[in-house]
């Protein structure tokens, strides 16, 4: 480039500074700069309306967080206290299950010592229908020996009982009977529940008879105590 064409692109050059130098003065000096002031008065008030409106978009937010919070703070405490009752009730139950299985433990110890009793209240019993069945053979066997030695007879009564009935007492009246009443209880043993004439030691000859097993030595002896009354 020659020096004349430099000269000429400098001159345009400032022309065109001139220029904008000039238009930047209009823009910012009088309506320019007043206009300028309210548009960006107007952006600014906006852009603060903006800000508010934000802002109370957030500040409801922020109450609405706040509220449920609470909401769940309380449902979380009436949670925790519905997990107290229930681990209660679970303890209260298990407690009621511990008792349980101690009484049923109790029970069936219970239940096997009463088996076991049962197991020897039924041998007792087997013993006693035992003896009793040996007694009241021997008051059969003995029947025969009784009435031909001691003028003795008997019969059973309608309540089960044998009735002893002895003559030949009284001299005066031979036929005269002379009774009493023996049964052999459930335990096995003998006892007199009527007596005509009354004996008065009949408790200790009925005492001596279940201590010797002697029947015909009781009879014998009953026989002499209707005597002595004669």
């Amino acid at each position: 480039m020659s020096t004349e064409d430099l000269k000429m692109e400098l001159e345009k050059m400032s022309s065109k500074l001139d220029q904008v130098q000039d238009k930047v003065l209009k823009d910012w000096s009088g309506d320019g700069i007043q206009e300028y002031m309210k548009e960006q008065r107007r952006l600014q008030e906006e852009s603060m309306a903006k800000a508010r409106e934000q802002m109370a978009v957030l500040h409801s937010s922020l109450e609405q967080l706040k509220g449920q919070a609470q909401v769940n703070q309380k449902v979380i405490g009436e949670r925790v206290e519905k997990l107290k009752d229930m681990r209660k009730e679970i303890e209260d139950i298990q407690t009621v299950a511990d008792d349980m299985l101690r009484e049923r433990e109790l029970t069936e110890k219970e239940m096997a010592a009463t088996q076991g009793d049962i197991a020897q209240e039924k041998e007792l019993l087997h013993t006693q229908e035992m003896v009793t069945q040996q007694r009241l053979q021997v008051l059969e066997k003995s029947a025969d020996w009784f009435k031909d030695r001691l003028a003795f007879n008997f019969k059973k009564t309608p309540a089960g009982r044998v009735q002893m009935i002895l003559t030949c007492i009284d001299h005066k009246d031979p036929t005269r009977p002379f009774f009493f009443d023996l049964e052999v209880t459930p335990e096995g043993k003998y006892a007199v529940t009527a007596c005509e004439p009354r004996v008065t030691d009949l408790d200790e000859l009925v005492e001596k008879l279940n201590s010797t097993n002697n029947l015909r030595s009781f009879v014998i002896t009953m026989r002499q105590r209707f005597k002595k009354m004669i």
